[in-house]
């Protein structure tokens, strides 16, 4: 059987959509993170990337796994303890930044200590997705953090090596 990679990428973005999850939203992110390094980048230009961190099945994977359990704990049909547990986001149970950090890891050794920076300081929207009363976003916000350090792992791993050829022969 064929992957659903389209049909997979489709739910993926829709329902990145309904939590506000975007370009704008992720380059805010990003911006706050990396501006410093990269002062003549706008907005824009740091959200520009997103589209292109969903082109690995990995990501589409993480990221619709962690949606459809919040989604699932929204609506209260999580088996018990687990409605609980994720409905209340509880400390010790950690499943929604080791998603996170596997995503964070797919772009290197930036996309994961970012990602642990993003997490503690709930940098940009995480905040606001971590502090909605009306949704659960016990994984979405874990979820944003890591798609915007992903953007800033392409950045930093999308520099050219500088490296002069060496004959060896």
């Amino acid at each position: 059987m064929e992957y659903p990679d389209q049909e997979l990428f489709d739910y993926v973005m829709i329902e990145l959509k309904k939590k506000n999850i975007t370009p704008l939203t992720i380059g805010e992110a990003v911006y706050e993170m990396e501006h410093e390094y990269f002062p003549e980048k706008t907005v824009k230009d740091f959200g520009c990337g997103f589209y292109q961190l969903f082109k690995k099945r990995e990501v589409l994977n993480i990221v619709a796994t962690g949606l459809m359990l919040d989604n699932l704990a929204t609506e209260k049909k999580l088996p018990e303890p687990m409605q609980t547990i994720i409905a209340n986001d509880l400390g010790q149970f950690g499943i929604d930044e080791l998603l996170a950090i596997g995503l964070a890891n797919l772009y290197g050794s930036l996309g994961v200590t970012n990602y642990g920076y993003g997490d503690k300081m709930k940098i940009g929207y995480a905040k606001q997705l971590d502090n909605d009363g009306d949704k659960i976003n016990t994984f979405s916000d874990d979820l944003f953090t890591a798609l915007a350090s992903g953007l800033v792992g392409r950045l930093g791993h999308g520099r050219p090596l500088k490296i002069a050829t060496i004959n060896v022969g």
